[in-house]
């Protein structure tokens, strides 16, 4: 509570920004600039979270490294919404020694960078907490020619494009005398960056252990993985930390094994889909454990996020937290295939995020949407044009175009994947320039939110151009794949590092260089193909 009826508080004064963060932030949301060089009377706000833990999880490590300048930013707008903990999420965009010097400081984040980002939270009053993949997750570091040795699976040969094989195969093998050693050395060099009392060592998805040799042999893989697990927790607390995990598939099949971890874990029970498995945070109830529920921005395998899904995904995902007592949330913002979703292009998720974080019963209504529009695009139609571009790109979306490319490529062709039906495939650009036509007519206070919508938005119709060019479909083209690609560099690179751009851009030349292909690939689930993947549910691709 902040009373300030017995005096006065002279705007941008250290007692001032002592009040509007604590212990809420609401003061923040007066915009004290309205007051500049003038005094504050008689105010008197009650506002308290219900929720200790209001995280923003945000992926720095599958194709968009950001700057220092961009991550202040973003640090900004979560201390004005009232988020209390970042998270950035790591595999390899780190210079660990172990990278052998196969990053530079165009694709990774440096010690300092990450150490100036960390004196800023604490500034702002924002927990930066480091989060590291320490078992599954580790494609691009156990690919290192001198690291392969450890990984699970031997004599590993891709059949995929490499996004795809990066969410595949990545599990380190932890019976190997020398793994233990190596993921405690990745999470010394990387900790020390950081004031948290918490790490979150990940854990999650060692599809590995359950595709390769051993499956075969009938080992006990589940214990294999908790006894190495326990062992990375250990270390952890060694260091005087807190450990964070995701409460992954194989701690809910293994409740007994899972009684038997320290009670103190902190575990992060996920889910994406417009209603995600309950399951998740309900087998924990009864437990010790603290939980939180993480709920997604519905940004990745996309060019714009899906605020159709994430609205649905996020307040679904606070009823269970309040149902089964959560302490708080940690909302998602992930980088599968090459993060191609711009930040900007994530913030409904997560406002509503916020929203839900700082009380699971809090609306999400038109009148939030209103507020989004006042705060963040700073036009009265903000949320209207977001939810017409991702209409527009779900017609034919950057994922199915990243498969579909991956199996004009390989012989393999990627499970469970549905392409774009030829009416979506002639609907697209047509809505798309429509759209675009609209949005470059005008001129927002916060413009930046309409570049990024209008560069989203012809991105998604290059893709349908391309898919139909390829798939035998005669369509009239209106867009420049090498012309939007410029535009969409200059946006990356005003708020990110080069990092994996040129992916993306490998991804659109080739497809748009390579002769007409003439070929459609019929959608095959897991009833066809007889086997679980993990692959990630297509609902809102």
């Amino acid at each position: 509570m902040a009373n300030l009826r017995e005096g006065r508080l002279p705007a941008g004064s250290s007692t001032a920004r002592a009040r509007i963060y604590s212990p809420s932030g609401t003061l923040l949301n007066l915009n004290l600039k309205t007051f500049e060089n003038k005094e504050i009377f008689c105010v008197e706000i009650e506002d308290k979270p219900k929720n200790e833990f209001r995280i923003l999880y945000h992926d720095v490590t599958r194709g968009r490294v950001p700057t220092v300048d961009s991550m202040k930013k973003l640090i900004d707008d979560l201390a004005y919404y009232k988020l209390n903990f970042l998270q950035f999420y790591m595999e390899h965009a780190y210079p660990f020694k172990e990278m052998y010097g196969t990053l530079d400081k165009s694709n990774c984040l440096l010690p300092e960078e990450i150490r100036e980002l960390d004196e800023y939270c604490r500034e702002n009053f924002i927990d930066f907490v480091p989060s590291l993949a320490t078992c599954g997750h580790m494609y691009d570091i156990l690919n290192v020619p001198q690291n392969t040795y450890l990984r699970e699976v031997d004599n590993y040969e891709p059949k995929y494009t490499f996004w795809y094989e990066r969410m595949l195969h990545h599990t380190i093998n932890p019976t190997h005398p020398e793994s233990l050693d190596f993921v405690k050395s990745l999470i010394d060099q990387y900790i020390e960056n950081f004031a948290s009392e918490y790490v979150n060592i990940c854990g999650d998805e060692p599809f590995d252990l359950a595709r390769g040799p051993r499956k075969q042999t009938g080992v006990d893989v589940d214990g294999i993985y908790f006894d190495f697990m326990k062992k990375v927790i250990d270390h952890i607390k060694s260091r005087g930390k807190k450990v964070m995990m995701w409460a992954d598939q194989v701690f809910l099949d293994n409740p007994e094994r899972t009684a038997q971890l320290p009670e103190d874990i902190i575990m992060l029970c996920w889910g994406y889909d417009s209603v995600p498995p309950e399951d998740r945070v309900r087998k924990l109830d009864g437990t010790n454990f603290k939980k939180l529920v993480s709920p997604s921005t519905c940004n990745f395998y996309r060019l714009i996020e899906n605020p159709r899904i994430s609205e649905k995904n996020i307040q679904t995902m606070a009823q269970y937290g309040l149902k089964y007592g959560a302490g708080g949330m940690m909302n998602t913002n992930w980088g599968d295939y090459g993060h191609a979703c711009s930040l900007e292009l994530s913030m409904f998720g997560i406002v509503v995020g916020a929203q839900k974080s700082w009380n699971f019963e809090n609306a999400v209504d038109d009148e939030l949407k209103k507020a989004i529009n006042l705060l963040v695009y700073k036009n009265d139609k903000g949320c209207e044009y977001l939810f017409r571009a991702s209409a527009v790109h779900e017609r034919a979306n950057y994922c199915l175009f990243v498969r579909y490319y991956s199996n004009l490529l390989h012989k393999w062709e990627i499970p469970w994947t549905k392409y774009p039906e030829e009416e979506k495939l002639r609907e697209a650009p047509t809505e798309a320039k429509a759209l675009v036509e609209e949005l470059s007519s005008q001129k927002w206070e916060r413009d930046e939110f309409r570049l990024e919508l209008i560069s989203a938005v012809e991105g998604s119709a290059v893709i349908a151009e391309l898919f139909a060019e390829h798939m035998g479909i005669e369509l009239e083209r209106w867009t420049n794949t090498e012309k939007w690609l410029k535009n969409y560099r200059t946006l990356w690179l005003k708020r990110n590092k080069e990092s994996e751009l040129f992916r993306i851009e490998e991804l659109f030349r080739h497809m748009e260089e390579m002769p007409p292909q003439n070929k459609i690939f019929t959608y095959y689930g897991p009833e066809q193909c007889g086997t679980n993947y993990g692959d990630t549910a297509n609902e809102g691709l």
